[in-house]
């Protein structure tokens, strides 16, 4: 059972993770915040429930799966705007269909100010492309494993995934952004 303290040491402890995560799947800042607020509401009224232990699992979790109704309410909103559009094709469900990948960019200033250096300002344009043209769950595989980092055991209890499908889809997420980056890199190795 957690309590008014574990609950606001929890807050001050994840806080960044949870908003770092929601930031990367949705792409928008203000989306994030107020994904991470609507996640830490669902903490406070599921404390009964969560050991403070199991925390941090629960958290990243409820993260995901609130970015992605919220991609999949955008979507179904923007399909009501102009029923006819590209995106109105394709299935609505957790893997996105690729015409959905404008919807989810990330801005070059979501990622900080010291991404912004004109130097590196191509490289990570190129990065948010290929991480734009992951499907889930190997985007939030990714995510998880090298801006969270977080063990694949952890992942594999965060995504609700077996083990192996954490490594295989690691493995091709991997895979992808290198072939997006060519031979200039050997980052994700």
């Amino acid at each position: 059972m957690m309590t008014q303290s574990d609950f606001r040491r929890l807050l001050t402890e994840h806080k960044d993770a949870v908003f770092g995560l929601a930031v990367y799947l949705i792409g928008k800042r203000e989306d994030a915040e107020d994904i991470t607020q609507d996640v830490y509401l669902r903490l406070w009224k599921a404390r009964e429930q969560i050991d403070p232990e199991m925390a941090k699992w629960w958290l990243l979790r409820v993260t995901r799966n609130a970015c992605l109704d919220h991609l999949r309410r955008r979507k179904v909103r923007d399909q009501a705007r102009d029923p006819g559009s590209v995106m109105g094709r394709g299935r609505v469900g957790i893997e996105m269909p690729e015409d959905d990948r404008r919807e989810r960019s990330l801005d070059v200033s979501d990622l900080g100010e010291g991404a912004l250096h004109t130097e590196h300002r191509m490289d990570v344009q190129k990065m948010i492309k290929a991480m734009d043209d992951l499907r889930e769950p190997q985007r939030s595989i990714i995510v998880l494993r090298e801006v969270q980092d977080l063990s694949y055991d952890e992942i594999a209890d965060t995504l609700g995934l077996t083990l192996s499908a954490v490594k295989v889809g690691l493995h091709r997420a991997r895979k992808k952004l290198r072939a997006a980056f060519g031979d200039e890199q050997e980052a994700f190795a």
